[in-house]
């Protein structure tokens, strides 16, 4: 009988889990709240729970598995099945293969989250067929990853792909990591929360969009979405800037790297769709060089969330297969 292998997403405020049969189609999903400030044993707890979910509601049980991947957001030691460091979630070298194999006694395989996204996208979503892809995500904070020669790339270090830490402004806004002038600092959902939350207060946006608040937490991708909709200045405004702000950061990645595609994903490109697209791509074209730009394709990713759960799926799978 064919095994399944799971492939789940750990989010800051959710946690998704997939079942994966042999061809890739997803059988089953569960997810649940993250509870981040609980710390990393109770969040291990609820990733045993929503996996154990998964598998009863189509009578199965953990000796079907072939493997576990699991996307992880943060910084990870991937030989010793570490998480080294989250930024939320407070995880701190933290043995988490260890403790599920306790529970899960087959092969399980860490990946970086937006490294798993992309890879998701490379083998079934908006990148397949293509050989050199650089991914994107803004969210929370700014993800990146990378296809290289049709493999994923992981650096010395195991954690190539820091996109969201490249500095576009020196001495520029502070960034959640505590440097300044980082893209995430300037273009992720969260900066530009913090732009809307401090025109919110001051009374600059008001009606129905002031009516989210200035709780830099209630502003998510949707008041962003709606702001769009609704064509209000201050919004719109905070929306271009950002989106300028990762041109500029991708276009010199796009002159180091040539890549033949960028794939932007994440909540925030679902909710703001083609506008926020195109307004990323009218400015990475505009800074990188033209005779290698003009190669490079710019496209929203196609899984959404199914992106990081296939590709954390499909990477375990290969995990396993090649002897863990």
């Amino acid at each position: 009988m064919e095994k399944l292998t799971v492939g789940f997403d750990l989010g800051g405020t959710k946690m998704l889990c997939a079942l994966v049969d042999g061809s890739g189609k997803i059988l089953v999903r569960t997810k649940r709240k993250t509870k981040g400030a609980e710390g990393p044993q109770v969040i291990t707890d609820e990733i045993i729970a929503t996996i154990r979910e998964a598998l009863s509601l189509i009578q199965k049980l953990p000796e079907d598995l072939e493997a576990i991947g699991l996307a992880i957001p943060g910084l990870l030691d991937r030989a010793k099945g570490k998480v080294i460091h989250t930024p939320n979630l407070g995880f701190e070298n933290f043995p988490l293969v260890e403790k599920l194999k306790k529970v899960f006694p087959v092969p399980i395989f860490l990946e970086n989250d937006v490294n798993a996204g992309v890879y998701g996208e490379f083998i079934s979503g908006a990148a397949k067929g293509f050989n050199s892809v650089l991914g994107v995500f803004p969210g929370t904070g700014i993800g990146g990853g990378l296809i290289l020669n049709g493999k994923l790339h992981r650096g010395a270090s195991g954690n190539a792909g820091e996109f969201g830490h490249m500095t576009i402004q020196l001495e520029g806004p502070s960034c959640g990591c505590g440097e300044k002038g980082h893209v995430e600092g300037m273009a992720s959902r969260s900066a530009m929360s913090r732009e809307a939350a401090g025109l919110i207060a001051s009374g600059a946006i008001n009606g129905a969009l002031g009516e989210y608040g200035s709780n830099v937490k209630d502003l998510s991708s949707k008041f962003f979405a709606e702001g769009l909709k609704l064509r209000n200045p201050q919004v719109v405004s905070i929306i271009d800037r950002a989106a300028d702000h990762l041109g500029v950061a991708l276009a010199g990645a796009i002159n180091l790297l040539d890549p033949e595609l960028v794939v932007l994903g994440g909540g925030l490109v679902e909710k703001l769709g083609d506008y926020y697209i195109k307004a990323v791509e009218k400015s990475l074209r505009s800074r990188a060089m033209p005779f290698i730009v003009k190669t490079t394709k710019v496209r929203g990713a196609q899984l959404g969330d199914d992106a990081g759960v296939l590709g954390a799926a499909f990477l375990a799978r290969d995990f396993a297969r090649e002897g863990s």
